[in-house]
């Protein structure tokens, strides 16, 4: 069990609340050790990556304040539940897109810190990945409409699905399965369906804990995120994420 997002969120996240009001702000950003690295030659690229802790929940609420963060950090309107994308678009906006989930983050009154502790990792709390995917290159990306506008720089249905795939280790060992998911492409194929020709952009969660280890493990340790991201062209990214838990 994992918990990662988008698309619709798997069963150990039961659905997304949307009574935001009792998530506790409780959110802290980290320098995390982050690098980016193209497969292929994609037209899009994660941005705006960002490594914090937040609540999560646990197995008793349903992991449920994972998906209370997510809303809390991009609110509606202009991002809104979809029962088939998890958080997808809402009212249409302008961009730049590339600075909304660091402003999310900023609202929320994040307490900046260098370094994780295991109440970070545990108890309800997690170690996440924030990022945004957006068109690669502003004036020669592909170009269409997307709920946002009715011509612009899109990442076409072409593309899609896009697969993501992660694995975290810890200490060198293998501790967990981050994410196998896939963004589908905005089309008449999802409820309710969307007519347009592609996303303009659209967030990705990743987020982890002690709960989803091997049983037993000390949360303290030195943990790497490897994750994938591949369009149909087999272009696309891998991200790795470093960053270290401590005891205190």
């Amino acid at each position: 069990m994992r918990i990662a997002f988008r698309a619709p969120l798997r069963s150990a996240v039961v659905g997304l609340a949307l009574a935001i009001a009792a998530l506790a702000p409780a959110v802290a950003s980290a320098a995390g050790n982050v690098q980016v690295r193209p497969i292929g030659d994609p037209v899009w690229k994660p941005a705006d990556l960002n490594v914090f802790t937040a609540p999560i929940g646990t197995a008793a609420s349903g992991y449920a304040e994972f998906g209370e963060t997510q809303v809390a950090i991009l609110p509606a309107p202009h991002h809104v539940p979809h029962p088939d994308l998890g958080l997808g678009p809402g009212q249409p906006h302008r961009r730049p897109y590339n600075h909304e989930l660091r402003r999310g983050l900023h609202a929320l009154g994040p307490d900046a810190r260098g370094r994780f502790t295991v109440d970070d990792f545990s108890a309800g709390n997690g170690i996440w990945l924030a990022f945004m995917v957006v068109p690669a290159r502003t004036g020669t990306a592909p170009e269409g409409s997307s709920p946002d506008f009715a011509s612009g720089p899109i990442i076409p249905n072409s593309l899609f699905p896009i697969d993501v795939t992660g694995a975290s280790e810890r200490d060198g060992v293998a501790f967990s399965t981050l994410a196998a998911f896939s963004v589908p492409a905005l089309d008449a194929a999802l409820d309710p369906p969307f007519a347009v020709d592609g996303h303009s952009h659209f967030p990705i969660f990743i987020a982890d804990n002690i709960d989803f280890g091997p049983p037993g493990t000390d949360p303290a340790g030195r943990y790497v995120w490897t994750i994938t991201l591949l369009d149909r062209t087999g272009s696309g990214w891998e991200i790795t994420v470093r960053f270290t838990v401590r005891e205190d």
